[in-house]
Protein backbone atom coordinates (compact mmCIF):
# COMPACT_ATOMS: atom_id res chain seq x y z
CA UNK A 1 0.00 0.00 0.00
CA UNK A 2 2.58 2.58 0.86
CA UNK A 3 4.71 1.46 -2.40
CA UNK A 4 1.07 2.31 -4.46
CA UNK A 5 1.07 5.58 -2.21
CA UNK A 6 4.56 6.48 -3.19
CA UNK A 7 3.88 5.41 -6.88
CA UNK A 8 0.60 7.51 -6.89
CA UNK A 9 2.65 10.57 -5.50
CA UNK A 10 5.43 10.17 -8.02
CA UNK A 11 2.47 10.69 -10.61
CA UNK A 12 0.82 13.74 -8.83
CA UNK A 13 -2.08 11.84 -8.42
CA UNK A 14 -4.16 11.47 -5.25
CA UNK A 15 -5.66 7.98 -4.02
CA UNK A 16 -9.23 9.25 -4.72
CA UNK A 17 -9.04 10.17 -8.44
CA UNK A 18 -7.25 6.40 -8.75
CA UNK A 19 -9.49 4.77 -7.18
CA UNK A 20 -12.30 6.63 -9.32
CA UNK A 21 -10.46 5.91 -12.29
CA UNK A 22 -10.04 2.35 -11.32
CA UNK A 23 -14.04 1.84 -10.63
CA UNK A 24 -14.32 3.42 -14.09
CA UNK A 25 -12.32 0.69 -15.93
CA UNK A 26 -14.10 -1.79 -13.91
CA UNK A 27 -17.58 -0.50 -15.05
CA UNK A 28 -16.45 -0.28 -18.49
CA UNK A 29 -14.99 -3.82 -18.58
CA UNK A 30 -18.54 -4.94 -17.13
CA UNK A 31 -20.60 -4.04 -19.76
CA UNK A 32 -17.88 -4.99 -22.23
CA UNK A 33 -18.30 -8.16 -21.23
CA UNK A 34 -22.34 -8.30 -21.06
CA UNK A 35 -22.40 -7.13 -24.26
CA UNK A 36 -20.28 -9.70 -25.78
CA UNK A 37 -22.11 -12.37 -23.77
CA UNK A 38 -25.60 -11.20 -25.42
CA UNK A 39 -23.66 -11.11 -28.43
CA UNK A 40 -22.71 -14.33 -28.26
CA UNK A 41 -25.88 -15.86 -27.55
CA UNK A 42 -27.44 -14.13 -30.82
CA UNK A 43 -25.01 -15.10 -32.55
CA UNK A 44 -26.40 -15.97 -35.83
CA UNK A 45 -25.69 -19.81 -35.57
CA UNK A 46 -26.47 -20.52 -32.34
CA UNK A 47 -29.97 -18.96 -33.26
CA UNK A 48 -30.28 -21.07 -36.45
CA UNK A 49 -28.83 -24.47 -34.32
CA UNK A 50 -32.25 -23.05 -31.42
CA UNK A 51 -34.46 -22.88 -34.40
CA UNK A 52 -33.80 -25.87 -35.58
CA UNK A 53 -33.80 -27.42 -32.27
CA UNK A 54 -37.25 -26.21 -31.89
CA UNK A 55 -38.73 -27.41 -35.16
CA UNK A 56 -37.08 -30.51 -34.05
CA UNK A 57 -40.25 -33.53 -33.91
CA UNK A 58 -38.34 -35.34 -30.66
CA UNK A 59 -38.06 -31.35 -29.06
CA UNK A 60 -41.80 -30.38 -29.48
CA UNK A 61 -42.49 -33.88 -28.19
CA UNK A 62 -40.73 -33.57 -25.25
CA UNK A 63 -42.32 -30.23 -24.48
CA UNK A 64 -45.91 -31.66 -25.25
CA UNK A 65 -45.27 -34.17 -22.83
CA UNK A 66 -44.06 -33.11 -20.24
CA UNK A 67 -47.57 -32.09 -18.45
CA UNK A 68 -49.00 -35.50 -19.93
CA UNK A 69 -46.10 -37.16 -18.10
CA UNK A 70 -46.43 -35.31 -15.06
CA UNK A 71 -50.30 -36.16 -14.63
CA UNK A 72 -50.01 -39.75 -16.46
CA UNK A 73 -47.75 -40.08 -13.32
CA UNK A 74 -50.52 -38.92 -10.86
CA UNK A 75 -53.48 -41.27 -11.79
CA UNK A 76 -51.49 -44.05 -12.79
CA UNK A 77 -54.65 -46.80 -11.89
CA UNK A 78 -57.17 -44.74 -12.38
CA UNK A 79 -58.23 -45.71 -15.83
CA UNK A 80 -60.93 -48.17 -15.75
CA UNK A 81 -59.88 -50.78 -18.06
CA UNK A 82 -63.26 -51.78 -19.89
CA UNK A 83 -66.59 -49.95 -19.41
CA UNK A 84 -69.11 -47.94 -21.44
CA UNK A 85 -67.87 -44.57 -19.63
CA UNK A 86 -64.40 -45.17 -20.67
CA UNK A 87 -64.96 -46.21 -24.18
CA UNK A 88 -67.02 -42.72 -24.59
CA UNK A 89 -64.88 -40.66 -23.32
CA UNK A 90 -62.17 -41.69 -25.31
CA UNK A 91 -64.53 -41.22 -28.18
CA UNK A 92 -64.62 -38.03 -26.88
CA UNK A 93 -61.03 -36.77 -26.29
CA UNK A 94 -60.42 -37.95 -30.08
CA UNK A 95 -63.43 -35.83 -31.17
CA UNK A 96 -61.54 -32.85 -29.39
CA UNK A 97 -58.25 -33.79 -31.20
CA UNK A 98 -56.36 -36.12 -28.22
CA UNK A 99 -55.28 -38.75 -29.99
CA UNK A 100 -52.45 -40.12 -27.84
CA UNK A 101 -52.55 -43.65 -25.94
CA UNK A 102 -52.56 -41.85 -22.47
CA UNK A 103 -55.00 -39.14 -23.30
CA UNK A 104 -57.98 -41.29 -21.11
CA UNK A 105 -55.12 -41.48 -18.17
CA UNK A 106 -55.04 -37.67 -18.29
CA UNK A 107 -58.36 -36.94 -18.52
CA UNK A 108 -59.03 -39.35 -15.27
CA UNK A 109 -55.53 -37.53 -13.78
CA UNK A 110 -57.63 -34.19 -13.92
CA UNK A 111 -60.54 -35.09 -13.14
CA UNK A 112 -59.29 -36.64 -9.62
CA UNK A 113 -56.99 -33.08 -8.98
CA UNK A 114 -60.81 -31.43 -9.82
CA UNK A 115 -62.39 -33.03 -7.14
CA UNK A 116 -59.51 -32.85 -5.03
CA UNK A 117 -60.02 -29.11 -5.37
CA UNK A 118 -64.01 -29.16 -4.87
CA UNK A 119 -63.63 -31.04 -1.96
CA UNK A 120 -60.48 -28.81 -0.77
CA UNK A 121 -62.84 -25.75 -1.00
CA UNK A 122 -65.72 -27.79 0.36
CA UNK A 123 -63.47 -28.62 4.14
CA UNK A 124 -62.18 -24.58 3.78
CA UNK A 125 -65.91 -23.15 4.12
CA UNK A 126 -66.88 -25.63 6.37
CA UNK A 127 -63.75 -24.84 9.02
CA UNK A 128 -63.48 -21.45 8.38
CA UNK A 129 -66.98 -20.12 7.24
CA UNK A 130 -69.31 -22.57 9.39
CA UNK A 131 -71.59 -19.53 9.95
CA UNK A 132 -72.20 -18.81 5.97
CA UNK A 133 -75.48 -19.19 5.16
CA UNK A 134 -76.18 -21.92 3.05
CA UNK A 135 -73.09 -23.54 3.58
CA UNK A 136 -74.29 -26.78 2.79
CA UNK A 137 -75.62 -26.02 -0.37
CA UNK A 138 -72.14 -24.27 -0.75
CA UNK A 139 -70.43 -27.40 -0.38
CA UNK A 140 -73.20 -29.43 -2.04
CA UNK A 141 -72.12 -26.64 -5.77
CA UNK A 142 -68.19 -27.16 -5.06
CA UNK A 143 -67.93 -30.74 -4.82
CA UNK A 144 -70.38 -30.79 -7.97
CA UNK A 145 -68.53 -28.24 -9.84
CA UNK A 146 -65.08 -30.25 -9.21
CA UNK A 147 -66.89 -33.64 -10.49
CA UNK A 148 -68.63 -32.45 -13.46
CA UNK A 149 -66.17 -29.54 -14.92
CA UNK A 150 -63.84 -31.38 -16.90
CA UNK A 151 -66.36 -33.36 -18.31
CA UNK A 152 -68.19 -29.92 -19.51
CA UNK A 153 -64.77 -28.50 -20.15
CA UNK A 154 -64.36 -31.24 -22.41
CA UNK A 155 -67.41 -31.04 -24.43
CA UNK A 156 -66.98 -27.65 -25.16
CA UNK A 157 -63.67 -28.69 -26.96
CA UNK A 158 -65.32 -31.29 -28.79
CA UNK A 159 -67.90 -29.12 -29.87
CA UNK A 160 -65.54 -25.77 -30.89
CA UNK A 161 -63.38 -28.38 -32.62
CA UNK A 162 -66.14 -30.28 -34.53
CA UNK A 163 -67.97 -26.52 -35.55
CA UNK A 164 -64.35 -25.82 -36.80
CA UNK A 165 -64.35 -28.50 -39.06
CA UNK A 166 -67.63 -27.97 -40.45
CA UNK A 167 -66.56 -24.50 -41.46
CA UNK A 168 -63.68 -25.78 -43.34
CA UNK A 169 -65.73 -29.03 -45.31
CA UNK A 170 -66.98 -26.92 -48.17
CA UNK A 171 -63.57 -24.83 -48.66
CA UNK A 172 -61.88 -28.27 -48.76
CA UNK A 173 -64.88 -29.54 -51.25
CA UNK A 174 -64.12 -26.51 -53.72
CA UNK A 175 -61.37 -26.93 -53.55
CA UNK A 176 -61.00 -30.71 -54.18
CA UNK A 177 -63.32 -30.26 -57.36
CA UNK A 178 -61.21 -27.69 -58.58
CA UNK A 179 -58.20 -29.68 -58.10
CA UNK A 180 -59.33 -32.69 -59.61
CA UNK A 181 -60.71 -31.60 -62.34
CA UNK A 182 -58.14 -29.72 -63.18
CA UNK A 183 -55.74 -33.24 -63.81
CA UNK A 184 -54.71 -33.75 -60.66
CA UNK A 185 -55.07 -37.69 -59.23
CA UNK A 186 -57.35 -38.11 -55.92
CA UNK A 187 -54.66 -38.49 -53.53
CA UNK A 188 -52.34 -35.35 -55.21
CA UNK A 189 -55.36 -33.06 -54.94
CA UNK A 190 -56.29 -34.31 -51.35
CA UNK A 191 -52.78 -33.36 -50.37
CA UNK A 192 -52.74 -29.87 -51.74
CA UNK A 193 -56.04 -29.62 -50.14
CA UNK A 194 -54.67 -30.47 -46.98
CA UNK A 195 -51.50 -28.28 -48.01
CA UNK A 196 -53.82 -25.31 -48.68
CA UNK A 197 -55.85 -25.21 -45.63
CA UNK A 198 -53.25 -25.20 -42.97
CA UNK A 199 -53.53 -21.77 -42.67
CA UNK A 200 -57.80 -20.95 -42.68
CA UNK A 201 -58.76 -24.53 -41.07
CA UNK A 202 -56.22 -26.20 -39.13
CA UNK A 203 -57.84 -29.18 -37.39
CA UNK A 204 -59.40 -30.32 -40.44
CA UNK A 205 -56.12 -29.81 -43.18
CA UNK A 206 -54.75 -32.32 -39.91
CA UNK A 207 -57.21 -34.79 -40.56
CA UNK A 208 -57.29 -34.68 -44.17
CA UNK A 209 -53.12 -35.32 -44.35
CA UNK A 210 -54.20 -38.46 -41.64
CA UNK A 211 -56.20 -39.46 -44.55
CA UNK A 212 -53.61 -38.95 -47.18
CA UNK A 213 -50.95 -40.61 -45.23
CA UNK A 214 -53.00 -43.87 -44.59
CA UNK A 215 -53.79 -43.73 -48.35
CA UNK A 216 -50.24 -43.65 -48.83
CA UNK A 217 -49.52 -46.27 -46.43
CA UNK A 218 -52.00 -48.85 -48.53
CA UNK A 219 -55.28 -48.14 -46.36
CA UNK A 220 -58.25 -48.26 -48.84
CA UNK A 221 -59.68 -44.58 -49.45
CA UNK A 222 -63.24 -45.63 -48.35
CA UNK A 223 -61.95 -47.51 -45.04
CA UNK A 224 -59.14 -44.15 -44.49
CA UNK A 225 -62.59 -41.95 -44.82
CA UNK A 226 -64.64 -43.99 -42.25
CA UNK A 227 -61.70 -43.58 -39.70
CA UNK A 228 -61.52 -39.78 -40.59
CA UNK A 229 -65.27 -39.75 -39.52
CA UNK A 230 -64.90 -41.68 -36.47
CA UNK A 231 -62.23 -39.06 -35.37
CA UNK A 232 -64.04 -36.15 -36.19
CA UNK A 233 -67.12 -37.43 -35.15
CA UNK A 234 -69.11 -35.25 -37.94
CA UNK A 235 -71.37 -37.73 -39.72
CA UNK A 236 -71.93 -35.05 -42.58
CA UNK A 237 -68.71 -36.57 -43.99
CA UNK A 238 -70.26 -40.49 -44.23
CA UNK A 239 -72.41 -39.44 -47.32
CA UNK A 240 -68.86 -38.55 -48.75
CA UNK A 241 -67.31 -41.24 -48.34
CA UNK A 242 -70.30 -43.75 -50.03
CA UNK A 243 -70.29 -41.42 -52.85
CA UNK A 244 -66.33 -41.54 -53.17
CA UNK A 245 -66.13 -45.54 -52.25
CA UNK A 246 -69.37 -46.08 -54.90
CA UNK A 247 -67.57 -44.41 -57.94
CA UNK A 248 -64.22 -46.68 -57.21
CA UNK A 249 -66.06 -49.22 -57.25
CA UNK A 250 -68.11 -48.84 -60.59
CA UNK A 251 -64.80 -46.53 -62.56
CA UNK A 252 -67.10 -43.50 -62.51
CA UNK A 253 -65.25 -40.08 -62.34
CA UNK A 254 -64.27 -38.59 -59.32
CA UNK A 255 -64.43 -34.98 -60.05
CA UNK A 256 -68.25 -35.29 -61.39
CA UNK A 257 -68.92 -37.24 -57.75
CA UNK A 258 -67.06 -34.49 -55.60
CA UNK A 259 -69.24 -31.72 -57.82
CA UNK A 260 -72.61 -33.71 -57.08
CA UNK A 261 -71.82 -34.15 -53.87
CA UNK A 262 -70.98 -30.02 -53.27
CA UNK A 263 -74.07 -29.14 -54.84
CA UNK A 264 -75.91 -31.09 -52.27
CA UNK A 265 -73.78 -30.50 -49.43
CA UNK A 266 -74.20 -26.95 -50.09
CA UNK A 267 -78.08 -27.32 -50.41
CA UNK A 268 -78.08 -28.85 -47.09
CA UNK A 269 -76.62 -26.18 -45.57
CA UNK A 270 -78.95 -23.64 -46.84
CA UNK A 271 -81.36 -25.91 -45.65
CA UNK A 272 -79.94 -26.08 -42.29
CA UNK A 273 -79.63 -22.14 -42.29
CA UNK A 274 -83.12 -21.40 -43.36
CA UNK A 275 -84.27 -23.99 -40.85
CA UNK A 276 -82.84 -22.23 -37.63
CA UNK A 277 -84.27 -18.79 -39.39
CA UNK A 278 -87.31 -20.38 -39.66
CA UNK A 279 -87.01 -21.06 -35.44
CA UNK A 280 -85.78 -17.48 -34.64
CA UNK A 281 -89.51 -15.88 -34.95
CA UNK A 282 -90.97 -18.59 -32.25
CA UNK A 283 -87.52 -18.33 -30.28
CA UNK A 284 -87.90 -14.68 -29.83
CA UNK A 285 -92.00 -14.34 -28.28
CA UNK A 286 -89.92 -15.01 -25.11
CA UNK A 287 -88.10 -12.10 -25.11
CA UNK A 288 -90.81 -10.05 -26.79
CA UNK A 289 -93.18 -11.34 -23.76
CA UNK A 290 -90.85 -10.96 -20.69
CA UNK A 291 -88.52 -8.07 -21.52
CA UNK A 292 -90.53 -5.72 -24.99
CA UNK A 293 -93.77 -5.92 -24.30
CA UNK A 294 -93.85 -4.72 -20.71
CA UNK A 295 -92.17 -1.61 -21.63
CA UNK A 296 -94.11 -1.26 -24.32
CA UNK A 297 -97.48 -0.77 -22.48
CA UNK A 298 -95.73 1.10 -20.03
CA UNK A 299 -94.90 3.79 -22.35
CA UNK A 300 -98.30 3.72 -24.35
CA UNK A 301 -100.92 3.13 -21.37
CA UNK A 302 -98.83 4.74 -18.80
CA UNK A 303 -99.18 8.44 -19.41
CA UNK A 304 -103.25 7.38 -19.70
CA UNK A 305 -103.09 5.77 -16.33
CA UNK A 306 -102.08 8.65 -14.56
CA UNK A 307 -104.26 10.78 -16.02
CA UNK A 308 -107.09 8.96 -14.91
CA UNK A 309 -105.99 8.11 -11.78
CA UNK A 310 -105.28 11.77 -10.98
CA UNK A 311 -108.28 12.41 -12.04
CA UNK A 312 -110.62 9.88 -10.35
CA UNK A 313 -108.40 11.20 -7.27
CA UNK A 314 -109.74 14.72 -7.32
Amino acid sequence: MEYLSDLLGSFQIDEQTFFLSVILIATVLVIFSLFLVILGTRAPMKVRLEELKKTAPGEKLKKGRRLGNTLESIAPNMTPSNSKESQSLREQLMHAGYHDANALTIFYAVKGIALLIGVSIAAMLYFFVPDMPNLKVAMVISVAVGIYMPNIGLNYFVNKRQSRIRGGVPDALDLLVVCTESGLGFSAALRRVADELMISHPDFADELDTVCVKIKAGVEMSDAFNDLVERTGINELSGLVTMLSHASRIGGSLSQTLREYTEDFRDKRNQEIEEIAAKIPTKMIFPLLLFIWPCFFIVAIGPSMLSITSTLGK
